[in-house]
């Protein structure tokens, strides 16, 4: 982590792993000990993420023996794109394999550096800003640490005054982590955040009919998780991209079968919330909007248009820079005993076909890891993957179109709506409000009077000299009475308490021969032997009405029933 890096994107995230590792040891040495706890961490967090589909880019790791003077350790970055729930996903990784693992210090942030510290807001100490939160927030043994200063003479050899260093500030949450320990209220908040995502991302998936070409519903049966590539492709399609769909070289409508399609809720309703009329040169010819089976001719249709461009990028690639499909054995059975030892395979017998089908997909994981690994930059296109399942798969058209019949229904797509009163819930449970409480206050009461205000100036039609109130006349209105109890209720006075009234000679009302003339009147209301009575609001107004008789805006002003004491109304 250097200290000056490039700005990372809005939707990334970046994080560090910190495993106890001798840095006397030689690169080569240092670099074999962090690959095994690659393989180790990978496979201990495998039952989680492996069927996970990712919104861009998936959790990856990379060992890093020595840079900026930061100690060895594992280092990733991930795109969540539109889908904060996998930044989330990942710092639940995070918290749980430093539960797991002795010694093992992690950190994440991401364009709002420390972003976990928002959800603890309320709870923060006053000296934490972001200014001072600097290298000061790890995840060790399940929980958030947070360095603080020294408060005493004793404390300046254990504590860091100033920004810490990256290397210091892990030894110093290993050695002194009872003082580095956030408070229960913060990792309460924390962790409330991320309380059973891991179980929420494998039910919030949806299911649905797609009519698309037959080769199209291969691979998304072979790799269910490269839906995300065809998705953002479409999603973030350009003019020049959809010049690629004219053809559809790869992907053509003349073969289409109906596929059941997984989804996670946020690439579904990207997908499925887009108007898009094909080009008729692509051959795509679409049914109209009041056939049953629409959504699915139009589903498949933007899939197709998607993994054509996404596959259209990566069409001047050479085979040496297709993904390589070796691996290496010696990793491979230290991932695959770490699986075993973390109950992956969930006590099936080996040989079973749920056995098979794990060790298949924990194979193509550890696959994609590996060329993470040993990705040097990031220019790989998703449509490679892609390109590579199409070369070794075969497609038997006839036998797609005989398990139409036997397809699920697709998932009911009503949690796309939601109404008024599920809108105010989540939003009372994110601002951790209590409605009961606000009812009982009035607070919902003022809100919804805020609300139709500006409801009904938004829908008033201004005038040629620009916006009006609602109710807004002409002439100027004075509600004397109104105005007298707004100002009792603002000032708290009370005509009939006079310990109520405040003193108003700190505000310049002290008796002098100057201005002993000015001063208002002075209520008979008072008892005898307590004191100089002190004056109303009344005496005030009166006052004010006074000051006002020669201006423009007290001739605008008359008197009701030509007493003096009584509330001017306009003209």
């Amino acid at each position: 982590m250097a200290e000056k890096k490039d700005r990372l994107p809005d939707d990334a995230s970046e994080y560090w792993l910190f495993p106890l590792v001798d840095t006397s040891l030689c690169q080569e040495t240092k670099r074999k000990i962090l690959l095994e706890y690659i393989d180790t961490y990978l496979a201990f967090v495998s039952s989680t993420i492996v069927d996970h589909i990712w919104q861009k880019e998936q959790f990856n790791l990379t060992a890093v023996t020595e840079k900026d003077n930061l100690p060895p350790h594992l280092y990733g970055k991930t795109c969540y794109g539109d889908n904060v729930e996998d930044e989330w996903l990942i710092v639940y990784l995070l918290f749980t394999l430093t539960k797991q693992f002795d010694g093992l210090v992690a950190k994440i942030k991401d364009s709002d550096e420390e972003f976990m510290l928002i959800e603890a807001a309320d709870n923060l100490p006053k000296w934490l800003e972001p200014d001072t939160a600097e290298n000061r927030v790890y995840i060790f043994q399940g929980n958030l640490h947070i360095i603080p200063f020294p408060q005493s003479p004793a404390q300046i050899t254990t504590l860091p005054s100033g920004v810490p260093e990256i290397q210091y500030a892990v030894k110093c949450v290993r050695n002194y982590n009872t003082a580095t320990l956030a408070s229960t209220e913060i990792n309460n908040a924390v962790k409330q955040r991320f309380d059973g995502l891991s179980d929420r991302v494998k039910k919030e998936v949806h299911y649905a009919h797609c009519y698309i070409p037959a080769n199209l519903a291969v691979v998304l049966d072979t790799k269910p998780s490269s839906i995300a590539a065809g998705v953002n492709a479409f999603y973030y399609r350009d003019p020049i991209d959809l010049k690629a769909c004219r053809t559809m070289r790869y992907f053509r409508p003349g073969t289409r079968v109906v596929s059941r399609v997984k989804f996670t809720r946020c690439l579904y309703a990207q997908l499925v919330q887009q108007e898009f009329q094909p080009d008729k040169r692509s051959g795509f010819q679409m049914p109209s909007t009041s056939n049953p089976k629409y959504l699915s001719h139009d589903l498949g249709m933007k899939l197709a248009h998607g993994f054509e461009i996404s596959c259209s990028k990566c069409s001047e690639r050479q085979d040496h820079n297709g993904h390589n499909s070796s691996v290496d054995d010696v990793r491979w059975e230290r991932y695959l005993k770490s699986l075993i030892k973390h109950g992956y395979f969930k006590n099936e017998l080996e040989g079973s076909i749920l056995y098979k089908q794990l060790l298949e997909k924990a194979r193509q994981f550890f696959l994609e890891q590996i060329e993470l690994t040993n990705r040097s930059d990031d220019t790989s296109c998703q449509g490679e993957e892609v390109l590579d399942i199409l070369d070794r798969i075969t497609v038997d058209i006839e036998q797609l179109r005989d398990a139409e019949t036997d397809l699920k229904p697709p998932d009911d797509d009503n949690w796309l709506q939601i109404s008024p009163e599920e809108l105010d819930k989540l939003m009372f449970k994110s601002s951790g409000l209590d409605p009961t409480n606000m009812a009982k206050t009035g607070d919902i009461s003022d809100l919804n009077k805020m609300g139709d205000g500006m409801k009904s100036f938004v829908n008033k039609v201004s005038g040629v000299d620009g916006a009006e109130f609602p109710g807004e006349d002409d002439d100027i209105q004075f509600d004397g009475t109104g105005f007298i109890t707004q100002m009792q209720k603002m000032f708290e006075f009370n005509d009939n308490d006079d310990a109520s009234s405040s003193d108003m000679s700190e505000y310049g009302w002290e008796e002098s021969d100057e201005d002993v003339d000015d001063r208002p009147p002075v209520s008979k209301s008072g008892k005898k032997g307590k004191g100089p009575v002190q004056p109303t609001v009344k005496d005030y107004m009166n006052m004010m009405d006074r000051e006002l008789a020669t201006t423009d805006v007290g001739k605008s002003f008359e008197r009701v029933g030509g007493d003096e004491t009584t509330a001017s109304k306009p003209k």
